[in-house]
């Protein structure tokens, strides 16, 4: 998600977080809608395995009518930016609705308006190399899923571990042959 308040207390360190989220995530839909994409960090774990903090997302506009079961989407709500896995789809007096979840989370969003979709991940880049999208999790990430919607602990367990899995053996590491 982007927009979030700060805390309290938290004073704001650079011009970007001194600008309002409300304004933020309107000049981030209007740069998806003009420039015909964008590219941004994710931030938080909603969609942790699929997508971690940090990972840095490339968003295109898209069609509501184009989108499908699986397809991971941005759309803007109360000057927030979500980012989350469409799940369900339906149509109601002529206007489609989309039902999103983040991938660790048990419960779906509420529908999205046509007007309130951004756009779909292209593409996910983790430390410099492009991670696949999968519109379906397989087996191994829904086990995966179920421990970690359970524990955001376990959330931060995973995270890290693989932030030093990626340490020992990328490019460069003393563990490489």
């Amino acid at each position: 998600m982007y927009g979030r308040p700060p805390s309290p207390g938290h004073r704001a360190m650079s011009g970007a977080s001194q600008v309002s989220s409300g304004k933020i995530s309107g000049l981030i839909a209007e740069s998806v809608r003009m420039c015909g994409g964008i590219r941004l960090p994710a931030v938080g774990t909603s969609m942790v395995p699929a997508i971690h903090p940090g990972d840095l997302l490339s968003i295109q506009p898209v069609d509501p009518k184009e989108i499908t079961l699986g397809d991971i989407v941005v759309y803007a709500r109360e000057q927030v930016l979500v980012v989350h896995r469409i799940v369900r789809t339906y149509v109601r007096s002529s206007e489609p609705y989309l039902v999103t979840r983040g991938d660790r989370l048990l419960q779906d969003d509420a529908p999205i308006l046509s007007s309130e979709l951004l756009g779909r991940v292209a593409s996910i880049e983790r430390k410099n190399r492009r991670v696949n999208i999968h519109p379906f999790l397989n087996r191994a990430e829904q086990v995966l899923c179920l421990v970690l919607r359970r524990s955001e602990r376990a959330t931060n367990l995973f995270l890290r571990a693989n932030v030093l899995w990626r340490g020992l053996f990328s490019k460069g590491s003393v563990w490489q042959a």
